[in-house]
C-alpha cells in the first residue's frame, strides 16, 4: 500500500515538474526584446507614426505614451507622420480644438517636443489641408512647410540622407471624383508634384533616399491594398533614382514588402491609433497587426527599420545597406 502511494506521489511530482518546465519554456519563448537606450547606441534615430488622429481614443494614447519613452531612450532626432493626422474629417482651421485634443495633449512627453514632419492623408483632405500647413507658423514642432517638401540631414560624419515627403491623396483617382467630400484635392497640380519629385530625385547625391507618403505603393491588406496610381506614377521614379525605402500608412497594420530582384523596401506602419486584421501576399516579408510605431536608425553603413509595440517590445527588425 505504502509502495503504491509512494509511486503515485512520484508520478504526480514528475508530472507537475514537467508541466512547470513546459510553462516556463513557453513564457520564455513568448518574451520579446524590449527597446532600451542601448538598442541603437549612438545612432541617428527618428520615429514614424501614422493614422493616429483619434482624440486619444483607440490605441492612440498608449502608442503616444510609449513613443515618449522610446524617444527619450534613443534620443530621437524628430518624428515623421505618414498622414491621417486627424480622424475622421481633418481640421477646420489652425484654431480647431482637435489640435489640442488629438495632438498637443496626446504627444506631450518632453522627448516628443522635437520637430514633426507630417504628410497629408485622405482623412486630412476632408478638412482644410492649408490649416495643417499654416499650423507650422504657430507650432514650435509641427513642420509641414507645404503639401510636399524635402530636406537633407547628416546621419553620421560622412553620410547624408534625403527625406522626401509626398502628398499622395491627390494622386489617387477616387478622391478626385468626390470634390464635395475632399474639397482641397481639385486644387492640387499632380503633374507639378510628379515633376518636382523627379527633379528632386535626379539632383539627389545623398547616400540614402527615404520617401514618405500616406498611401501604400504595395500593401497586402484586404482593406485597401496596393494603390494603382502610386505603382504607375511614383514607383518607377523611386526605382530609377535608387530610393531605398518607402514608408506609408493608410492600412492599419505593420508590413514589410519587397519585390524579388528589387532594391526598394516598402514599409507600412499604420497602427498609431487603430488596428485592422493583417494579411500576406507574394511580396510579404513581414505582416502583423498590433498598436505600434516605427523607429528608423542609421548606424555605420546600414539603416534599420523597427516596429515597436506599446510596452516597448521590439515586434520586428530589418536592416539593410545602401544600394
Amino acid at each position: 500500500m505504502r509502495k503504491n502511494i509512494l509511486i503515485s506521489f512520484l508520478l504526480v511530482s514528475v508530472t507537475f515538474l514537467m508541466s512547470f518546465m513546459a510553462s516556463e519554456s513557453v513564457k520564455a519563448q513568448d518574451q520579446k526584446p524590449v527597446i532600451t537606450s542601448k538598442t541603437f547606441g549612438k545612432s541617428f534615430n527618428f520615429i514614424i507614426v501614422s493614422d493616429w488622429g483619434w482624440n486619444g481614443y483607440g490605441h492612440q494614447q498608449e502608442v503616444a505614451d510609449q513613443m515618449g519613452k522610446t524617444a527619450d531612450s534613443i534620443k530621437a532626432k524628430f518624428v515623421v507622420s505618414c498622414g491621417d493626422n486627424f480622424q475622421v474629417s481633418g481640421v477646420a482651421s489652425t484654431r480647431d480644438p482637435l489640435w489640442m485634443l488629438s495632438y498637443e495633449n496626446i504627444y506631450k512627453a518632453l522627448s516628443l517636443q522635437v520637430e514633426w514632419f507630417p504628410v497629408l492623408g485622405n482623412h486630412d483632405y476632408k478638412g482644410s489641408t492649408q490649416a495643417e500647413i499654416d499650423y507650422s507658423k504657430i507650432s514650435r514642432r509641427w513642420r509641414m512647410t507645404d503639401h510636399y517638401y524635402t530636406f537633407v540631414k547628416k546621419v553620421n560624419k560622412t553620410d547624408s540622407a534625403r527625406f522626401i515627403f509626398l502628398d499622395t491623396p491627390p494622386l489617387v483617382e477616387q478622391y478626385q471624383k468626390k470634390p464635395e467630400e475632399y474639397p482641397d484635392v481639385a486644387a492640387q497640380d499632380t503633374a507639378k508634384q510628379i515633376k518636382w519629385l523627379k527633379d528632386v530625385l535626379y539632383n539627389s547625391k545623398e547616400k540614402w533616399i527615404l520617401v514618405f507618403g500616406h498611401h501604400p505603393i504595395y500593401s497586402s491588406s484586404k482593406t485597401h491594398g496596393n494603390t494603382k496610381e502610386m505603382i504607375e506614377k511614383v514607383k518607377p521614379l523611386l526605382e530609377q533614382y535608387h530610393a531605398q525605402l518607402y514608408f506609408c500608412g493608410h492600412d492599419h497594420d505593420l508590413q514589410h514588402l519587397h519585390e524579388k530582384g528589387g532594391k526598394l523596401d516598402y514599409i507600412v506602419t499604420g497602427t498609431g491609433g487603430e488596428t485592422r486584421p493583417n494579411s500576406s501576399n507574394e511580396l510579404t516579408v513581414f505582416s502583423h497587426s498590433e498598436p505600434a510605431f516605427s523607429v528608423v536608425s542609421f548606424k555605420g553603413d546600414s539603416v534599420s527599420v523597427n516596429f515597436v509595440g506599446v510596452t516597448g517590445n521590439l515586434i520586428y527588425h530589418y536592416s539593410r545597406v545602401s544600394n
